[in-house]
């Protein structure tokens, strides 16, 4: 693992040990999104660091490590891959991945403020101009699909994801 690695690691798992402190304390659905979110933008970005090479600034990229990840391994470190976050073998990673979990990866990118068009965001008052939601009070979708249970596997595979990333960071 390199420097920029393990710093952008540092912070994402300091942003998921946040997340997990406020689903004990029950806070609001949308700062348990913002620092989920923020999260997984910053373990991508620490996986895409690997190349040695800045990653675009953008609050996405936990898609793009998914792919990655399971698209970019080397044959010879497929199966120790699957084992580190508990399949039996690297398909069914890859498939749980492609057709599980990734609709839900894709939602918790797009709530960004950036990228929810001026909708539904875990930060701000939408729309700008005139605002008429606040995030504290809206129903989030990509919650409720976090709350079932593709939503917490995907939220166990982040967890250990963080934890593990040493063991596969350079990969």
């Amino acid at each position: 693992m390199n420097n920029s690695q393990k710093l952008w690691w540092q912070q994402a798992k300091s942003d998921f040990d946040i997340f997990e402190l406020m689903l004990e304390q029950g806070v609001a659905d949308c700062h348990k999104l913002h620092y989920l979110q923020m999260a997984t933008e910053k373990l991508a970005k620490a996986f895409l660091w690997k190349l040695e090479a800045a990653p675009a600034k953008s609050h996405v990229g936990f898609v793009k490590f998914l792919k990655l990840l399971v698209g970019s391994a080397p044959k010879s470190e497929r199966e120790r891959l699957a084992q580190l976050f508990s399949f039996p073998n690297f398909v069914s990673l890859q498939s749980w991945i492609k057709y599980s979990i990734c609709p839900i990866t894709y939602d918790l990118e797009r709530i960004t403020p950036d990228l929810a068009n001026d909708g539904p965001n875990p930060e701000y008052p939408w729309p700008h101009i005139n605002p008429v939601e606040t995030p504290v009070n809206h129903r989030f979708a990509v919650w409720k699909s976090l709350q079932q249970s593709k939503g917490r596997e995907l939220m166990r595979f982040i967890g250990t994801a963080i934890d593990r990333f040493p063991e596969f960071a350079t990969l």
